[in-house]
């Protein structure tokens, strides 16, 4: 059975993912890319993890319309890829997944369904990254839906959308299909002593990492901080990343001592802050699933997000693993920020790590194609 993926764009955690994928298939899991869009050290891994089963294209060309955002829905960008579906035929698999409703998708769902290939779409969205999804974009993801033999799906809020608002009916939704590059980060902080890597002081170390934006609530969050630190001024906030608000974050907030503007840092040493955090967070007001979320559980952290992640109901467990806030009340950030001075943070790490092993690259890579297999029945091409 060969399963072909065409996802125009990845980044290093599917890598882990895909490499699995083709073990379960025993070398018959391809992934179809352009290389314009993805960053060289991806090709390479992706190269190496799947050597022939790579098909990476070149010239792809896009027209935007509108302004592009750092929102959903915000703007379209419309892709050109010549040579595409001949890529696909001469790759002639038996299943075909397809990356979201739109870039490659309408060209590959009318190659599936001329050449009557059970097409699977691969979707993460939920009713709150979609708020503001125009009406003729809901119309037209119901027209591509009647192409779809069947989903894989983030968690339930994804599974939740497609069912009230693509309206899929019966068609199979397999969830829990998202998975970070976590065993590598473990495994890194399994080799580090983790007494030594904790900070030298009384109070918790809470960790960020993420886009300096507004869209990840690092405003809200280091706003609420500076109250937070009246009241336990032990505790030191680590902000990680970069980007249009790292300049904002410096201004307001390099003078507070408590919090730790580190930037940017290579993915090769982040192992390194994961192990000497107590606490992550994730203030996020819009994402699908924050990787960066199992990330630190497979660190061993308690974690922290809010609702409007939609990895937290799978994920962060109230009292168990972590603590999920709204990070548009100020009195909610503060309450989480409290409340983890009262935990066991240690069992609520270990609780983290469990929680995550169900989203390791080779169980996600098992249920879906244990998902698809089960469901043959409802996957071969319906007339």
């Amino acid at each position: 059975m060969k399963i072909l993926w065409v996802n125009p764009s990845f980044l290093d955690y599917r890598v882990p993912l895909y490499h699995e994928l083709n073990e379960c298939l025993s070398g018959d899991f391809h992934v179809l890319f352009s290389k314009n869009r993805i960053p060289e050290r991806v090709i390479r891994k992706v190269e190496s993890a799947l050597g022939g089963n790579s098909h990476g294209m070149e010239g792809e060309r896009y027209l935007n319309l509108g302004r592009q955002g750092e929102f959903s829905n915000q703007g379209v960008q419309i892709p050109f890829q010549q040579g595409l579906l001949k890529a696909i035929r001469d790759i002639r698999p038996d299943i075909i997944i397809g990356e979201g409703f739109f870039q490659w998708t309408p060209l590959v769902a009318f190659y599936a369904r001329k050449n009557k290939i059970p097409f699977w779409l691969a979707y993460e969205r939920t009713h709150h990254t979609e708020r503001n999804c125009p009406f003729w974009r809901k119309k037209y993801r119901s027209l591509i839906s009647y192409f779809v033999n069947g989903y894989l799906a983030n968690g339930s809020l994804t599974t939740k959308y497609l069912k009230e608002d693509i309206k899929t009916g019966d068609k199979p939704i397999i969830e829990g299909c998202m998975s970070a590059d976590s065993s590598n980060l473990a495994s890194r902080i399994q080799k580090l002593d983790s007494h030594a890597t904790k900070l030298e002081k009384a109070g918790l170390n809470f960790l960020f990492v993420g886009q300096f934006i507004h869209r990840k609530g690092i405003l809200e969050l280091c706003e609420a901080w500076v109250s937070h630190s009246k009241i336990h001024p032990e505790d030191t906030l680590t902000l990680i990343g970069d980007g249009e608000l790292k300049i904002q974050v410096e201004n307001n907030y390099s003078l507070v001592e408590s919090i730790k503007i580190v930037g940017p840092v290579d993915y090769d040493i982040i192992h390194n802050f994961y192990a000497a955090a107590d606490v992550f967070v994730m203030p996020t007001l819009e994402d699908n699933w924050s990787l960066v979320v199992p990330e630190a559980m497979a660190c061993g952290l308690p974690v922290a997000t809010t609702i409007y992640n939609g990895c937290y109901p799978e994920l962060v467990k109230d009292g168990v693993n972590g603590k999920v806030f709204d990070v548009l009340k100020k009195h909610s950030i503060l309450n989480m920020l409290d409340y983890f001075h009262a935990q066991d943070l240690e069992k609520m790490g270990n609780e983290s790590r469990a929680m995550e092993a169900e989203y390791s690259p080779s169980k996600v890579a098992l249920r879906i194609t244990q998902g698809i297999l089960t469901n043959s029945s409802q996957s071969k091409y319906q007339e």
